[in-house]
């Protein structure tokens, strides 16, 4: 149900500059940018700050746990506090656009009606002298897709309908930006994953693939996740 109810994919994936010479020490994580014109959701004025500023968090979060999970223990660095020099790594980046869709039309028709959407741009900056140099920088897209909802299962058969109208319901419940935002995140540390194989930093048997865009996803061990309620 997961991979009908969302995908994220990533695309314009450039290497940069000189490549690190080994894995970092930490990878700190900085909240990305979220310009709030780009945020299409069911809130306005200091209700639409609070669930930039929510957002903004829990992608941080999700972004250093897939980084600490698949390649060096990541942090959030907190706004305002000094870049470190050293063998440490930087995340930064900007949301593009988010959109909230409608639950209730994923729920009640599916097929695209009511999706999410969620696109940032990220960039990958080694500080060993201090100040940012940037060697990897990706785009990431996606969001609710085509996962049926509860009307594609009627049949005049109230006895087989009824089951299947709750299981698609339920399947398409499960999308939604909270689970975009896990999906971005994945991609994107498999992104950074893939790049430091690419460099000879990590064997290939710890290698994640992304998902790039207009492509099939690549054969791995699957990632599950159990999808989180509210945003």
């Amino acid at each position: 149900m997961l991979a009908g109810c969302a995908s994220v994919s990533v695309g314009n994936i450039h290497p940069k500059g000189t490549p690190p010479k080994s894995l970092p020490s930490k990878i700190f994580v900085r909240e990305f940018t979220a310009p709030p014109d780009v945020f299409h959701v069911d809130r306005s004025e200091e209700k639409l700050l609070e669930f930039v500023k929510k957002e903004r968090h829990a992608l941080a979060v999700d972004l250093a746990g897939q980084l600490s999970k698949y390649i060096a223990p990541a942090e959030i660095l907190p706004e305002g506090k000094p870049l470190p020099k050293g063998n440490y790594w930087l995340l930064e980046g900007v949301y593009d656009l988010v959109n909230q869709g409608s639950r209730a039309l994923r729920i009640g028709i599916g097929f695209g009606a009511g999706g999410t959407k969620l696109e940032t741009r990220a960039i990958f900056s080694n500080l060993a002298s201090g100040k940012p140099v940037p060697f990897l920088s990706l785009l990431t897209t996606g969001g609710s897709v085509m996962a049926p909802g509860a009307w594609a299962a009627f049949t005049p058969a109230g006895a087989f309908y009824i089951p299947g109208a709750v299981a698609n319901a339920g399947g398409a419940s499960l999308g939604g930006l909270s689970v975009d935002r896990n999906r971005t995140a994945r991609e994107v540390a498999a992104t950074l994953s893939e790049y430091c194989f690419q460099q000879h930093l990590i064997p290939e048997r710890r290698t994640r693939r992304p998902k790039r865009l207009g492509a099939l996803p690549a054969l791995q061990r699957p990632d599950f996740v159990v999808p989180k309620t509210g945003l």
